[in-house]
């Protein structure tokens, strides 16, 4: 390797903050002593890492490159020290876990009292942002278990099924679809439909129901946040089609309805994806068996 791990985070320090003065504030040095850092740095790869534009700096196709595998390296590393030192100290292992497509909490502190007294050398850590890219998130160590909708065969990800449930239109309580039975795609053709995300998945809803029907909602807007999405239902702003299992807080507190898709219904399954290169056992395949067997058991 040509760089040092200081060179690492002055990357990622400098993307971070846009300029050398307050990336030098956060590693602790001066700036002139970054200065001479860079410009080691591009000494030692025989090019131009950043180019200045006033007192910012803009990188080059190539440091770009640098900057992006700095960003995944910095944090795995400080994962791993904080990861040492839990073990180290408490005799615990860290667990971080996310949730994909949707952002649905309601069953997990059950599950945490759960887990905590059958495995209390695990630590479960919530990574929120994991929502938005889980399999890339999975992928370079950010989360070790995702709990995700759909089935879904990557390679280098083992998936594990833990819940069935089911896709559902869900409208607000007043609508005039909510006296039918089950609904069709075409009832959607005059609605405001919102969705989390314009981009199609397999085993989902547009794939499976819209597309083939050759219906368009007459509006389509992207509102990335569930419980956003639910709130403008309850308000009578629209429609979504969704996990029942994810919104069934709103359905049991009466502020929004769930009507079946079709007249047989849309199954969904969820399931537990650990990198295929987990060890077992691990404490992430741990963690994936006990969502299994406290699904199982609801």
């Amino acid at each position: 390797m040509r760089l040092d791990i200081k060179h690492w985070a002055m990357l990622k320090a400098i993307d971070d903050t846009g300029t050398l003065r307050q990336a030098a504030y956060v590693l602790g040095i001066t700036q002139s002593a970054l200065s001479h850092r860079l410009a080691e740095a591009e000494r030692r790869l025989g090019g131009v890492l950043f180019e200045r534009e006033g007192r910012r700096l803009r990188q080059t196709a190539a440091g770009r490159a640098m900057t992006q595998t700095a960003n995944q390296v910095i944090p795995a590393l400080q994962r791993a020290e904080f990861d040492f030192q839990q073990m180290a100290v408490n005799k615990t292992t860290v667990v971080r876990f996310g949730v994909a497509a949707y952002s649905c909490y309601h069953w997990l502190p059950a599950f945490l009292h759960v887990i905590s007294q059958q495995e209390p050398d695990i630590q479960l850590e919530l990574v929120a942002s994991a929502t938005q890219n889980p399999l890339s998130n999975l992928q370079d160590g950010t989360v070790d278990v995702v709990l995700a909708p759909g089935y879904l065969v990557i390679p280098g990800i083992d998936s594990i099924a833990v819940l069935r449930d089911e896709l559902v239109l869900i409208i607000g309580s007043s609508h005039s679809l909510a006296r039918k039975p089950f609904i069709e795609a075409v009832d959607l053709q005059g609605e405001h439909y919102l969705t989390y995300s314009k981009s199609t998945q397999p085993g989902f809803e547009y794939e499976r129901f819209i597309r083939p029907s050759g219906v368009v909602p007459h509006l389509v807007t992207v509102v990335e946040v569930t419980d956003a999405i639910i709130e403008l239902i309850a308000a009578g702003f629209g429609v979504s089609i969704l996990s029942r299992w994810a919104v069934q807080s709103a359905i049991k507190n009466g502020s929004v309805t769930a009507i079946g898709l079709g007249e047989e219904g849309l199954d969904l399954g969820w399931s537990a994806l650990v990198r295929a290169s987990e060890l077992t056992p691990s404490a992430a395949r741990t963690v994936s068996a006990r969502l299994a067997q406290w699904f199982s058991a609801q």
